[in-house]
């Protein structure tokens, strides 16, 4: 099946519609080489570089659809513009190759992005003050788990016209493996692929010369693939056809008959629905050369493949005549291509919608600025806009005036800030990570974070007793937006240290909530409190303030620990939750613990003996 690769990354480059490329079970490894390789052969086809963008987490509107900064000569304008990650020059450069490594992990802004620029012939601009349009000229080429489909929204994945699959199997020790490139000093290195063949260039090139003729039947073999699905998408067999069309451009033919039609579906995994209607010779896609590093197989009529597949597949391309111990990858073969059709839907209902107001009647001017619109109501007034579309209708407006001076407004020149949404909901989490050893606290906790995620709610990680912690004494708090910030992931996975300030923790938690929740105009509505902790809190209050602890102690850290619990449970709108590691000595502590915070008890299920926390 190595083949189909080669052939579906041609058909890509040779036909701008297919340049929307999804595959699935590949790891981001395997996607950055199949995108290295795509670049190469779109070089080829488009005669100039290709600029590559990766999209992720974090990427915003204005990284994306570019911001207004400042000037950067002295005498010249005060502000300039610049451009973002998927407008900067579209009119005049290069194709744009955008990878996006986990489209389950995607931001907000950059899906919808993605589902406006997909396979659109024209986009348009309108952004603090810039109007612009232009004929998008990229190629998105992103990875995605089967069995995390659901996560994806439906409007996103029907915009992938080619799907692919990119689970691999090695066939080598992998332990060996690594410790062989450890001895010869290659870990860490990028694996590049090698040039691609002279012949290979030239095919792509023929290609782009080539405009077959579709036959009747072959229209007639693409339905037998599509029309009888449950869930159906003209998108769909517009891409099977497209894909055949290209296939038969790639191997040279000057018509496009059922054989090119099958071997399209055979690429993506599709099964046809129907017999053929005629006995044309259908033998099967393997036909096409096999790409091999040494060994040729007898009896090729054809030039063999063997470059741009190897390159996705296995590193090195070429084998040297001493024998590496790197692993070699085989493609699985594609079983089906539109997994979303059964997947379960693990995304919230209107994933491509900002998130819903649940305690706001009208929004408050406390978000991101994210635009301008017409004013509905005068709260919130975008002056700089409002007195600029004022100005343009200045000399229409004053006539004879004998006053030229003075600004004359209408109701039509009003505009307000459109904002970005605040987080309405907090997920406060409280990590003891001093007693984390002997429970299996990962899964207990996952409701929680997949909570936060849902509802998009602002993430407060305090850390209390953490082996890289800028003072032992003390705990140390991580905001961020999102639960999909990596400090968050970074800050739950830590060690655990020496030392046990919850006292400290608890107050830092105290004092975030009472920011959040009481402070002005309060954003967050709600709270959900978290608190993974045996109670064993021994690092009073006091030392954690002053950075020294001044004995005695004794009992003095868990006391401390309860009464900053008692003023916990007297604030309103927070939910607490104590998850119970089950410590076996003080097996109380952790219910006292829970009763000041008024707070529900689960218990942390134990680790069965053998098993690694």
């Amino acid at each position: 099946m190595q083949e189909f690769r080669a052939a579906a990354l041609a058909c890509a480059a040779i036909s701008p519609s297919l340049r929307t490329i999804l595959m699935f079970d590949a790891s981001p490894g395997t996607v950055r080489l199949v995108a290295q390789t795509t670049a190469q052969m779109l070089e080829v086809v488009t005669g100039y570089p290709i600029v590559s963008v990766t999209l992720g987490t974090f990427e915003t509107e204005d990284d994306l659809w570019g911001s207004l900064g400042l000037g950067g000569e002295s005498g010249g304008e005060p502000f300039s513009w610049k451009p973002g990650l998927l407008t900067g020059g579209q009119k005049d450069s290069a194709l744009r190759l955008v990878v996006i490594p986990d489209l389950t992990k995607l931001s907000l802004a950059a899906t919808r992005a993605c589902v406006v620029l997909m396979g659109a012939d024209v986009a348009h601009l309108e952004r603090h003050g810039q109007q612009d349009s232009w004929q998008p000229n990229c190629c998105w080429i992103a990875g995605c788990a089967s069995s995390e489909v659901g996560m994806v929204s439906p409007h996103l994945l029907d915009r992938f016209a080619l799907r692919l699959s990119g689970k691999v199997t090695t066939t080598v020790d992998r332990a060996a493996a690594i410790l062989a490139w450890i001895d010869e000093g290659e870990l860490g290195k990028a694996a590049k692929p090698e040039p691609l063949p002279t012949e290979i260039c030239d095919r792509l090139k023929n290609a782009l010369q080539i405009y077959p003729k579709i036959t009747p039947e072959a229209t007639a073999r693409i339905l037998d693939y599509t029309t009888t699905l449950e869930v159906y998408s003209p998108r769909r067999e517009i891409a099977l056809a497209r894909l055949a069309l290209a296939y038969t451009r790639w191997k040279g033919a000057g018509e496009m008959t059922v054989r090119q039609v099958d071997a399209a579906a055979r690429m993506i995994g599709l099964k046809p629905f129907a017999q053929p209607q005629q006995t044309e010779d259908l033998s099967d896609v393997s036909s096409e050369p096999i790409p091999q590093p040494k060994q040729s197989q007898p009896q090729e009529e054809k030039p063999k493949l063997t470059q741009p597949e190897s390159v996705i597949v296995r590193e090195p391309v070429y084998q040297s005549d001493e024998p590496e111990p790197q692993p070699t990858i085989q493609f699985t073969v594609p079983t089906n291509p539109y997994p979303e059709d059964q997947a379960s839907v693990e995304r919230e209902a209107a994933s491509l919608r900002l998130p819903s107001r649940r305690f706001r009647f009208k929004a408050a001017a406390r978000g991101a600025i994210i635009g301008v619109e017409k004013v509905a109501n005068f709260q919130d007034l975008a002056l700089v806009r409002t007195l600029l579309e004022a100005a343009k209708f200045q000399p229409i407006r004053q006539g004879s005036t004998t006053n030229s001076n003075r600004l004359l407004l209408s109701p039509t020149d009003l505009h307000c800030y459109r904002r970005a949404p605040v987080a309405e909901q907090m997920l406060m989490l409280i990590l003891d990570h001093t007693c984390l050893r002997d429970c299996n606290w990962q899964e207990e906790l996952l409701p929680y974070l997949s909570w936060a995620y849902i509802e998009r709610a602002s993430i407060c990680l305090i850390q209390v007793g953490a082996v890289d912690a800028r003072h032992e004494l003390r705990a140390q708090k991580l905001m961020a937006q999102s639960i999909l910030v990596p400090q968050i992931t970074v800050g739950i996975e830590a060690g655990r240290g020496k030392a046990t300030p919850l006292a400290h923790g608890l107050d830092l938690a105290l004092q975030t909530l009472r920011h959040a929740m009481q402070h002005g105009r309060s954003t967050v509505q709600q709270a959900v409190l978290v608190v993974i902790s045996d109670g064993r809190g021994n690092v009073p209050l006091e030392a954690s303030r002053l950075g020294r602890v001044l004995p005695p102690v004794g009992r003095k850290g868990v006391e401390d620990g309860l009464q900053v619990a008692k003023r916990i449970c007297d604030l309103d709108g927070v939910k607490a939750v104590l998850l119970n590691p089950q410590p076996k000595q003080y097996g109380d502590l952790p219910l006292e613990l829970a009763e000041a915070m008024g707070a529900a008890v689960i218990l942390i299920p134990l680790l069965e003996v053998g098993e690694v926390a």
